[in-house]
């Protein structure tokens, strides 16, 4: 019952604390897509530079410097 207050001190408590798990999962779900979002950057620079060192030593491969 939303008119009726717990301790009589003219908040509610329990209100506040919805209020606050919402936040958070608004918050959880932040973190989490910007986390995806790092590790996807991450591997991408990770493969890029794999590939930028494979692709030099081919080419010292192909000129003869082995």
């Amino acid at each position: 019952d939303q008119t009726q207050l717990c301790y009589s001190c003219n908040s509610c408590k329990a209100g506040l604390l919805e209020n606050l798990k919402i936040d958070w999962r608004v918050a959880d779900i932040v973190l989490l897509v910007t986390l995806v979002a790092l590790i996807w950057v991450y591997i991408v620079g990770c493969s890029a530079f794999r590939k930028a060192q494979t692709e030099d030593l081919f080419r010292r491969y192909k000129q003869g410097y082995t």
